[in-house]
């Protein structure tokens, strides 16, 4: 920069005429103010310099517009030799990169502000450091020098240049990520971020370190520990030096992780909580994220002091163990008994983890059937209608507890308490509260009069509805008229029904039962349920009151006899004996008579000064003689046509007003809060799903009635209307298609899907609906396998098309497996004669042996010739017989689709071809159940029935011949969700558990044969032996939803399964195809090429076929 031009300032007006009039414009007016504050001779080299500058490119004069700009501002901040410092600096960078000077030059007057003058040279020099030439690392100069001024409102010079070097240390990553951190950064310091130099300090340990760890590092940083108080912050940054450099370990993990422990944890203990973090870091790293992870569990259990007892046995043992840290992980990670022992020592809390096989056998042992235990989450999770809670509840198939009790400070309380929870969600289950049958007259005879009305409006009915009791609650009168109204009184009316029989049946448990039930009624006295309450509303809470055993009889003015009168028809409920225990469907007739008595008290205000009724208490001996105007046929109907809106009366209580159904200006009915030990009872959405899957004709239908298939219209209309269902509120922006009760209503069919056809405890699986148009499928879950698909017309794969689940069969009955054996014993003698001769045949003669038993008379006839020719016989003149160790592995490949429901000996059967399964996943789920249900009332044999008893006699065989097989189920819905059960794998020995998961193959849903095919090929590939074989043994073409592209459906997936088999040949396994349909012969041909196929005309032969088809296969 020496070489500074030297012209006058005439000259330089002139030449600057060259460029664009803003040029000149800003020359002229920065010359005016800056000669009167510089000498002559500084002026004159500021404005040649300006002037080399626009002369050094065709597009320098950009940056030399700048330069005047903001000459005149930055001079006031700088003596006139760190002025003209300044100005060389913007020429230098000008030689280098226009872009870069103009960002120094246009940043410069806000920067000088903060920025020291003696610093102005080393600023420069640390930020052009960024500069290599390139596009990007123009880019990244460029924002470092615009970004000076802010930064400094915040960071000291010297924090700058340490920023700025962490620049360069990322800058040689990349480019990209520097500039985004940048930008990041800024953003952190905006918010007074006190712990700048740990945070540098920081990003250059993970930079050199793992540097792709950076980006989430500070996103966390910026958007929660940039939140923590100061203390907080130190102590975080100090356990992140600690940490830093473990194998393995990211600084973005724990920081996540150490944040979301303390968003889940009481505020008032994260204090506490960061030191004991903090103690772990200093003592077993290692164990740190273990410790974090299990801190919400512990939380749960423990106490923050209880905590800290704990955490401080766990860094003893590190102390003691020294250099081995294992004893101590395992401590952190509740893996070792001395941690598990310890929680359990010190805490007083109970989790359901620990009881949960014990709670089960508890619940079994209450029902005499097997009954599952899970946590509340799990049905939470499910999103078929139970919202966010922590409540008891039931499905009528699983129990559902909560995660954690530590209501009181003993271990033994806490744990009775778990014991009324499932007693009273068992009872529920045990006593009918989910088989509500309008068809079943109550015990009750004075309730017969309510009985026929009902069944009178059921009967007349044309409205869809899903269950019986939503029949009763949403479809008839009085309760048809404020559905949630009813449904209060009847979960009311049903619980107490079932508390009543727990303390009559439960004698060990009713102390403490009785002590839950006064606590929970004080609970509600304390947080002053009445207080703000409408007169209805407070007078269902009195009522409740009532069925926890309050002695309270204050009811709200003029509610007297009202409350008498459901006193004594509550009362009919308590009175249990042997031979007389009321039913649900008394509960149904008593919540009747209280919906007539609560529904025409008005919803209205109370004033706080008004007084309340007293009532009388009603004596057990008073109910036989009292009066019960529900007997009364008239009455009933009246009360009905009233609540109908016709001209009946609403009864003879001395509260009833005219217009009483619809008062004008009645406030919402708001539902009384929970019972929390009676759980969250939906008796709409358990009898459900009590009623989709069960097996018993008894149990799923009425008297006399026959099982119907639920129908779209009942299935929306009770998801749409039932108080029982809890949907997720709709995003705005959703669509209008993807609202909260479609989604209810697909996991509504999943769950369907997960219970079993014959009420077992395998599940079908979690099927995801996916569009058959969509992309590749990804297994993130275990045992779940993605297969490719053979499109025929593209003449190509379409890659990870189908998502396969394998599942194991669970066991079943035994007894299955040696009835068939004794059923068809002429049959397992003529099949074990055949494997009898079939065994030798494995021993081979082997001739031309140097040494044998015997000569062999050919061998030594050539001998005797050679001799006598004089050539040198072949000594091998012997031969001798030896055994040929065969080597087989067989795969039975079984069709396991709902066709195979059908009855074998049924003339008038739809064709095999005729799958008929909707695409709609609720019509779906109303076929499947339709389809289903044939097979629940069936007198006959079925094809799946044929094939369990082909499969018993074919392991029979098997097992004499030696040879290695597995035993293979398949099913699905959609590509999805292809169902793939191992009934015994290849290398499993046969046991009792095995023959009993033969008996549990059943009809489940559709035949996409392909992936399965290809599964198997997977299996059997592993295996060492030197033969394989696939049988696969179907009764129809292949066939699923969307298996298929519009118009060839049928030829679509044919041809996939033949190019499953066509891979199984090509990889030395030989495929064999036995099908029952007798349509077969139109598409087999094709399926199976040239490979071997069967088709049986007579499915009865099967049994007996199978052996005799491997034996021939197989040798």
């Amino acid at each position: 920069m020496d070489n500074v031009s030297k012209f006058t300032s005439e000259k330089i007006k002139r030449l600057l005429k060259a460029y664009p009039e803003d040029l000149s414009k800003k020359y002229t007016e920065s010359r005016k103010i800056l000669e009167t504050k510089l000498p002559e001779e500084i002026l004159s080299q500021w404005e040649n310099i300006g002037l080399d500058i626009a002369q050094l490119s065709s597009r320098s004069w950009e940056p030399a517009l700048s330069y005047f700009a903001a000459s005149a501002k930055v001079q006031q901040y700088l003596p006139s030799g760190q002025f003209l410092g300044w100005c060389k600096s913007g020429f230098n960078l000008s030689k280098e990169s226009n872009k870069i000077s103009e960002s120094f030059l246009n940043s410069s007057p806000q920067t000088m502000i903060r920025l020291r003058p003696r610093y102005i040279e080393d600023w420069v020099t640390r930020v052009t450091k960024l500069y290599k030439g390139t596009w990007k690392s123009t880019n990244l100069t460029c924002k470092l020098f615009e970004y000076t001024p802010i930064i400094l409102e915040t960071l000291s010079f010297d924090q700058f240049c340490k920023l700025s070097d962490f620049m360069e240390i990322l800058s040689n990553r990349s480019y990209d990520l520097a500039t985004e951190i940048l930008e990041s950064s800024l953003e952190i310091y905006s918010l007074n971020f006190q712990d700048i130099d740990e945070l540098i300090h920081l990003s250059v340990l993970i930079t050199e370190n793992d540097w792709r760890d950076i980006k989430p590092t500070y996103e966390v940083i910026k958007d929660q520990i940039s939140k923590l108080p100061n203390a907080h912050t130190k102590i975080t940054f100090d356990m992140t030096r600690r940490l830093h450099g473990l194998s393995g370990f990211k600084i973005s993990d724990f920081l996540q992780l150490l944040v979301r422990t303390l968003s889940l944890a009481n505020k008032n203990d994260n204090d506490q909580i960061l030191h004991m973090t903090q103690q772990v870091v200093n003592n077993v790293p290692v164990a740190t994220m273990d410790f974090l992870n299990n801190l919400p569990r512990l939380l749960d259990t423990l106490d923050i002091d209880q905590l800290d007892q704990w955490k401080s046995q766990g860094i003893r043992l590190a102390i003691d163990q020294d250099t081995n840290t294992s004893p101590a992980t395992q401590f952190f990670k509740l893996q070792s008994k001395e941690s598990q022992d310890l929680i359990d020592r010190i805490s007083s809390s109970v989790e359901l983890s620990r009881i949960k096989d014990l709670m089960k056998l508890y619940c079994t042992a209450l029902s005499g059937e097997d009954v599952l235990v899970a946590g509340s989450k799990n049905i939470t999770e499910k999103n078929i209608g139970w919202g966010e809670s922590d409540l008891a509840t039931s499905d009528g198939k699983t129990i559902y507890l909560p995660d954690v009790i530590k209501r009181y400070n003993k271990k033994d309380e806490n744990f009775n308490f778990y014991k009324v929870l499932a007693s009273h969600q068992q009872a529920l289950t045990e006593y009918g509260s989910y088989k509500y049958d309008h068809n079943i007259e109550p015990v009750n005879s004075k309730s017969k009069a309510i009985f026929k009305a009902l069944l009178k409006q059921i009967n007349d009915s044309e409205e869809e509805h899903a269950t019986r009791i939503a029949k009763v609650l949403r479809g008839s009168y009085p309760f048809k008229h404020d559905p949630n109204l009813a449904d209060d009184i009847f979960s009311l009316v049903e619980e107490y029904r079932v508390d009543q029989l727990i303390l009559k049946k439960y004698p060990g448990l009713r102390k403490f039962y009785k002590k839950v039930q006064l606590e929970e009624l004080t609970n509600r006295k304390n947080k002053d349920e009445e207080n703000g309450k409408k007169r209805r509303e407070l007078f269902v809470e009195k009522v409740l009151r009532f069925t926890l055993g309050d002695k309270d009889r204050h009811v709200p003015k003029g509610t007297k006899s009202k409350f008498e009168d459901i006193v004594r028809y509550l009362m009919t409920l308590s009175r249990i004996s042997d031979d007389n225990i009321k039913s649900v469907e008394d509960s149904m007739a008593v919540s009747f008579r209280l919906f007539s008595l609560i529904r025409d008290i008005e919803n209205e205000e109370i004033e706080s000064d008004e007084p309340q009724d007293e009532a009388e208490e009603i004596k057990d001996e008073e109910l036989d003689d009292s009066e019960d105007k529900f007997e009364d046929e008239q009455i009933v109907n009246d009360m009905i046509s009233y609540f109908s809106g016709g001209d009946g009366e609403p009864g003879e209580g001395e509260e009833s007003e005219e217009n009483s159904i619809n008062p004008p200006e009645e406030g919402e009915y708001q539902s009384p809060d929970p019972v929390e030990y009676q759980g969250d009872f939906k008796p709409e959405l358990g009898q459900l799903l009590t009623e989709m899957l069960t097996v018993s004709g008894d149990e799923m239908q009425g008297e006399g009635e026959e099982m119907e298939g639920l129908t779209q219209e009942q299935i929306e209309e009770l998801i749409q209307n039932s108080p029982d269902l809890e949907t997720k509120e709709s995003d705005e922006n959703q669509e209008m298609t993807e609202t909260p009760n479609q989604e209810l209503l697909e996991n509504l069919m999943k769950e369907l899907k997960n219970r079993d056809v014959d009420n077992t405890s395998f599940s079908g699986g979690e099927p995801t609906h996916v569009d058959e148009d969509g992309g590749p499928l990804e297994a993130k879950e275990p045992d779940t396998f993605t297969y490719d698909e053979w499109d025929f017309r593209d003449v190509e794969y379409k890659p990870n098309w189908c998502l396969l689940h394998e599942k194991k069969l669970p066991d079943g009955e035994a007894n299955f497996y040696r009835e068939t054996l004794t059923n068809n014993s002429n049959l397992v003698h003529q099949i074990k004669k055949q494997f009898e001769l079939f065994v030798p045949e494995q021993y081979r003669k082997q001739k031309r042996l140097e040494d044998g038993k015997e000569a062999d008379l050919d061998a030594g006839i050539e001998a005797l010739i050679d001799l006598r020719s004089g050539v040198t016989p072949d000594e091998k003149i012997y031969w001798r017989r030896n055994k040929t160790e065969r080597s087989v592995a067989v795969a039975l490949l079984i069709d396991m689709s709902a066709s195979t429901a059908e009855a074998i000996d049924d003339s008038t059967k739809s064709s095999s071809d005729d799958w008929g399964a909707p695409d709609d996943p609720v019509e779906y789920m109303v076929w499947l159940r339709s389809r289903r249900a044939e097979g629940l009332r069936r007198s006959y044999k079925r094809i799946v029935d044929v094939e369990k008893e082909g499969i018993v006699l074919m392991v029979n065989s098997l097992e004499m011949l030696g040879d290695d097989y597995g035993i293979y189920g398949f099913s699905g819905y959609g590509r999805e969700n292809v169902e793939f059960y191992t009934i015994k794998d290849l290398d499993e020995k046969f046991n009792d558990s095995i023959s009993g998961r033969i008996d549990r193959i059943a009809p489940l849903h559709a035949t996409r044969m392909g992936p399965a095919i290809r599964h198997t090929i997977t299996k059997l590939e592993d295996h060492e032996a030197r033969s394989k074989i696939l049988f696969l043994v179907t009764d129809g073409r292949p066939q699923d939803r969307g298996y298929s592209r519009e118009g060839v459906e049928k030829e679509y997936a044919v041809y996939d399964t033949r190019q499953a088999l066509i891979e199984a040949r090509q990889k030395g396994i030989t495929p064999f195809c036995l099908t029952v349909d007798k349509s077969g012969h139109d598409y087999l041909k094709t399926m199976m090429d040239d490979l071997p196929y069967e088709v049986l005309s007579d499915i009865s032969m099967l049994p007996a076929r199978l052996p005799e088809l491997y034996r021939k296969i197989s040798t």
